[in-house]
Formats: structure tokens, C-alpha cells, sequence
């Protein structure tokens, strides 16, 4: 069986035989093993500079992303079932077939579907995604009761992390960290953070201001002066890994959000070991365990956050047993490979076939042979 994949990887990305190398040899998580396994060829960003001539000169009056899906849909007749990632490119893909009345099978992975324009979308194009796989309960509930989403539609999977590549190290701990960007409250987390003394590190390029009832970027060297224990600077997988390993526990503040903004940094801490202190959103709801792999604070109270933080801080036990189980909630419901072989199984289901995989088998494809596919 073969699948093709919409999704965005940035222009960055290199090539897969590079990724490959730098995944064996530990310096990154495995970014490539869902494409591989699924038999994948993948419409991103790179390969969209690489196709034809006179498509690409088409393309070129669109947003890429609607690019992407255009390109997809010209190649669809040659695989067994599209994958989308984003909602974007899956209601737009959805859209296409429905005005086609084509009937390519559909697997649409989305997270934010309570977005107006985005429910909107939804309600119009639900009859062509023919899977969705979400990690949001929360958002799975507000498609199938306000938009009507039939239930059955729906396939939860707990979201990927990868337990190999995250994993325990023994570190001295001397500091606790934040990480991410998208949603985080890092005004609430500094505020906590002074004058106690305790060294955190916030891995972040950019972060995010409340001004009344907006929110603006800015550049980390436009904050103004943090306090003394306090230091900001972006890291690379490897450079996060060790921040994860030489901390007691991790914390993340995060602003109102009904989407699972933080997810990726919860499950990478609690894949190192490590508890998390994370603020009490609407959305984030399915990875922590309260009491048992973290814990929950009032969003944007600084005075609670300060107090779970010199609570865990003064009681390294708790935060060491916290972590162990942590550790263990992730292999059980949240590793890459279980992700992987979950959506295998989606696909599998709705095609009635299944995945002969040969390794190494998904690679992008070559825009030289798309010429010979028919419409």
C-alpha cells in the first residue's frame, strides 16, 4: 500500500538520507520513521520547489499551502489513501474532493477545529474526510457536538513522542526549565521566578506579551531585564536534552487556549523523567495525570506557580517519583511508534488493505515521474 502525505516540514528540512544518518547516530529525534512506515510520499515545502516547470509556475499564484494540496490532489489516483496534516490543508484537500465528487480515501490529522473559519470548513467538507485522527478530547467533543461531526469518524491517538530519542539521563540537576513558544505565559512564570533563587532556563526564540486583551511578539532581547536567575536563549534538540536532563522538573506556563497548546514540551519532559508544573487551561486536558505526573496551577496566578515550584523544589522526592511515573505513562500511551503503528491501522481499516513496508521505501516523490500520472 501507498500513501501520500500533505504536511508542512519548512524549507530547512534536509534531505532524508541526511536525516536518516543524524537519527542513527542519536542527534535527533526520529522525524522520519511515520513517513517510512506508512510507505509515504510527502508533499512539503521542499518538494514543492521541486516540481515541474509549468506547475510550479502555476503554483506560484498561490499560498504554498494551498500549493501543497493542489499537488496533491493531481496526484491522488496513484496512492491508496491522502493524509493531511494541519486543518487547513485537510479542509481545502476535503473541498477538492467533495466539488470533484471524487473518492479518494481521506485521513485528515487536526487538533484545532473550533477555530470560526475552521468550524466553518468543517461542517461543509466533513462527507470527504473519511478519518480523523485527533490527540484533543476536547476538541473531538466540540466537532462531534456543536458541528455535528459523526462520532465514529473520529480515532483518538495520544500524540507521538519519541521515547528513544527523549529518554532519561543522569544529570546533576541544578536548575528547572520552560520550553516552547506557541501560547506560553512566560510574563507569569518570570514574575513567579523572582527573587527565588532558583535558576530557570526559558527555551525560547521569541515569547509572547498580554497588552490588556491582545497579545504581541516580541524578540527576547526586547523584554527588558529579567531577574538574575532567570536566562532566556533558543536550543537545539541536543542542547534541549540536556536542559531536560540537568533539571528537577519542568514548567509550563501557558495562556487561555481550548487546543492542547504545550503538548509537544509536556511529552518530551515527562519522556526524560521529569514532572511538570503546567497552568489549568481548557484544552489541556489528556496528557498530564494530576497528583500523579504533574501538576495543574490557576493560569496566570503567579503566586500559586511560585508556590508548586518551591514546593517540588524543596521536595526533590516527590518531583524524582513524579518523573518515574511520568516516564512510565509515556510508554505506555504516548511513543512514536505506537502513534505510527495507530495510524497504520486507520489507514489499513479504511482501504481494506494493508502495508507491505519495505524499509527505506518512503521517500519523497520524484516530480520527473508525476508527469505519467493521469488525472
Amino acid at each position: 500500500m501507498k500513501t501520500l502525505f500533505i504536511i508542512t516540514t519548512g524549507m530547512n528540512r534536509a534531505e532524508k538520507t541526511e536525516l536518516l544518518r543524524r537519527e542513527a547516530a542519536g542527534e535527533i529525534p526520529r522525524g522520519t520513521l511515520f513517513e517510512t512506515e506508512m510507505n509515504c510520499d510527502v508533499v512539503d515545502e521542499i518538494y514543492m520547489q521541486k516540481v515541474p516547470r509549468w506547475r510550479k509556475l502555476c503554483y506560484g499564484l498561490f499560498p504554498v499551502f494551498v500549493a501543497q494540496v493542489l499537488e496533491a490532489f493531481y496526484n491522488r489516483k496513484k496512492y491508496d489513501a491522502v493524509i493531511s496534516w494541519s486543518e487547513r490543508r485537510s479542509f481545502l484537500f476535503a473541498l477538492l474532493l467533495k466539488l470533484t465528487r471524487s473518492k479518494t480515501k481521506h485521513v485528515a490529522m487536526m487538533y484545532w477545529m473550533s477555530k470560526p473559519k475552521q468550524a466553518f470548513f468543517l461542517r461543509f467538507a466533513q462527507s470527504h474526510i473519511h478519518k480523523i485522527i485527533t490527540w484533543s478530547s476536547v476538541q473531538a467533543e466540540y466537532a462531534i457536538q456543536q458541528l455535528k461531526v459523526p462520532r465514529q469518524k473520529f480515532k483518538f491517538v495520544g500524540y507521538p513522542v519519541d521515547q528513544k530519542y527523549w529518554t532519561p539521563t543522569m544529570l546533576i540537576t541544578d536548575l528547572i526549565c520552560s520550553v516552547g513558544y506557541e501560547m506560553r505565559d512566560y510574563a507569569t512564570l518570570i514574575k513567579a521566578l523572582d527573587g527565588l533563587g532558583i535558576k530557570c532556563h526559558i527555551a525560547a526564540k521569541r515569547i509572547r506579551i498580554i497588552e490588556g486583551n491582545f497579545t504581541r511578539e516580541i524578540d527576547i532581547d526586547s523584554y527588558g531585564v529579567l531577574p538574575q536567575n532567570v536566562s532566556i536563549g533558543f536550543k537545539n534538540h541536543f542542547e534541549l536534552r540536556n536542559l531536560y536532563a540537568q533539571s528537577k522538573f519542568v514548567v509550563l506556563p501557558l495562556l487561555p487556549s481550548d487546543t492542547d497548546n504545550g503538548v509537544t514540551s509536556i511529552l518530551e519532559a515527562m519522556a526524560m523523567g521529569k514532572t511538570v508544573i503546567c497552568s489549568r487551561t481548557k484544552g489541556q486536558v489528556d496528557v498530564i495525570k494530576e497528583g500523579k505526573t504533574g501538576i495543574f496551577v490557576p493560569q496566570g496566578d503567579h503566586l500559586a506557580l511560585r508556590d508548586a515550584i518551591l514546593n517540588l523544589w524543596n521536595h526533590p522526592e516527590i518531583a524524582e517519583q513524579m518523573g518515574k511515573e511520568a516516564r512510565r505513562y509515556i510508554e505506555q500511551h504516548h511513543t512514536l511508534d505506537q502513534f505510527v503503528g495507530s495510524v497504520k491501522s486507520v489507514v489499513e481499516e479504511l482501504t481494506g488493505k494493508r502495508f507491505n513496508h519495505i524499509p527505506g521505501n518512503g521517500s519523497r516523490i520524484k516530480p520527473t515521474l508525476q508527469e505519467k500520472i493521469s488525472l
